[in-house]
């Protein structure tokens, strides 16, 4: 923070509920090295979790403020302490074009499990080649379908003196976070963010100016330089640094725009995901850039598709190249894989994203060679990849009041798995993740009862992990 030598950058990308990995990298960051910011530039998602970091000056403010956090993420898998939905969607409940908006922002985010159905009861499918590929073709023109059943009054609904169509409304979280219900999620205090030793901009965009805006901690906009104050930007309307965090997370088509002085504005994502260039403005000595969405695609999923299609892996890309002043340093925490879908709240899913996060973040600012950094993501991938499929199975047998002896011994299987990649990740010299041994001698989160038939917990490995 302030006074501290180097001066640091925390830059934090958009993603949704993706954002559980940025947490588990800042947990690596703030809590394990030590490390402090003396800047948070942040989009979307990130400009949330950058908000409630932002509140912090001391090791000890930033490592509560994590925690407040992680309580918020998980408390946010109860959809309606967050999201409300618009009034004409409201107006067309029980309807199959409601049902199905309703689906296509949740469950059709949903990430495709890489190597398929983990149940080795379900019915085998023919898997054609580019078969991803057209499913999230056809979840895609199934969205448009469903916008073609609006009528069009009810495209050109107009809510809150707000223009645009949306599906959903952020109005639940700001009352949370503005301290005026009880839900759970932690009261933000823009005192505390105006505080001075931290600068944060918060990437808006401006929809009439066509460009990128930041809010600053004060509440005050500025413009693409991420300094010079935004002309016209203090009217009546009254807006502050929780204003400017709501408008940078409102997804265009999801929520519906925010007025800030005398522009409105959309999702900070939409031309800066990744606000690299907004931090290098600020003169950090080093930035540690935290990514939630995969910039190199590693498999076509509906959410990937999406992104790409509306722009956001290209601008991510773009947003990278931005140059670094000579002897300034950008470590670059990302995945490899996805786990949650930027609209899916399972917190058994957060839990193994934030895990993620946190060795994704450890490998990153290890000093490796080429050769070893691969080794050690495929080794964390491996972890990660089949916890989540164990995760899956698991809800299987939830859902279905079952666990068959093939169901146990491919659950089974699936926790060696994760007991042999997390040997081999301490053999390369890195010290067991917490709560490691749950991941591969028990369950992951659920919020529903496990069915009888699964043991009490798996056995234990042979030999130790760590020796």
């Amino acid at each position: 923070m302030a006074g501290t030598d180097p001066r640091t950058a925390f830059v934090l990308a958009g993603g949704g509920f993706k954002g559980a990995f940025e947490l588990g990298a800042l947990d690596h960051l703030v809590n394990t090295l030590g490390i402090l910011p003396d800047v948070i530039t942040s989009a979307s998602a990130g400009s949330i979790l950058g908000l409630v970091l932002s509140q912090a000056r001391t090791p000890a403010e930033c490592s509560a403020r994590l925690s407040d956090a992680r309580d918020d993420l998980l408390a946010m898998t109860r959809t309606d302490l967050v999201f409300g939905e618009q009034a004409w969607l409201t107006e067309l409940d029980q309807t199959t074009a409601a049902d199905a908006i309703r689906r296509l922002i949740t469950e059709r985010t949903t990430p495709e499990l890489p190597g398929g159905n983990p149940d080795p009861d379900a019915p085998s499918e023919p898997r054609p080649e580019g078969h991803r590929w057209q499913q999230a073709c056809d979840r895609w023109s199934e969205m448009a379908a469903v916008a073609r059943q609006l009528p069009a009054a009810t495209r050109a609904h107009k809510e809150r003196g707000r223009p645009g169509t949306s599906v959903l409304n952020l109005d639940p979280f700001e009352a949370a976070i503005r301290g005026r219900t009880g839900s759970g999620i932690a009261v933000v205090h823009p005192e505390l963010v105006d505080r001075p030793g931290l600068d944060l901009r918060m990437a808006v965009t401006a929809v009439k100016a066509r460009e990128t805006h930041y809010v600053c901690g004060d509440g005050t906009l500025v413009g693409p330089d991420a300094r010079t104050p935004v002309p016209d930007a203090t009217d009546a309307t009254g807006f502050d640094v929780i204003d400017g965090a709501i408008a940078s997370s409102s997804v265009p088509g999801v929520f519906p725009p925010r007025l800030l002085g005398a522009d409105t504005y959309v999702d900070g994502g939409c031309l800066q995901n990744i606000p690299l260039a907004a931090a290098v403005t600020l003169a950090p000595d080093r930035i540690f850039t935290v990514i939630a969405v995969p910039v190199s695609e590693p498999h076509r999923s509906a959410s990937l598709w999406a992104a790409q299609e509306l722009g956001f892996l290209s601008t991510q890309v773009e947003n990278l190249a931005t140059p670094l002043p000579a002897g300034t340093t950008n470590t670059v925490i990302e995945p490899t894989l996805e786990v949650v879908g930027s609209f899916e709240v399972h917190p058994g899913l957060m839990l193994i994203d934030i895990d993620y996060g946190r060795m994704r973040a450890e490998e990153a600012l290890a000093d490796l060679d080429d050769g070893a950094r691969r080794i050690i993501t495929e080794v964390s991938d491996t972890i990660t990849l089949e916890r989540d499929r164990a995760w899956h199975l698991e809800q299987t047998c939830i859902e279905d009041g079952s666990a068959t002896p093939a169901r146990v011994t491919a659950l089974r299987d699936l926790k060696r798995s994760v007991c042999s990649a997390v040997r081999a990740r301490v053999a390369l010299g890195y010290p067991e993740p917490p709560g490691a041994r749950m991941w591969f001698e028990g369950y992951e989160l659920h919020s529903g009862t496990l069915p009888e038939g699964l043991p009490e917990s798996f056995d234990e490995p042979d030999t130790d992990p760590a020796g």
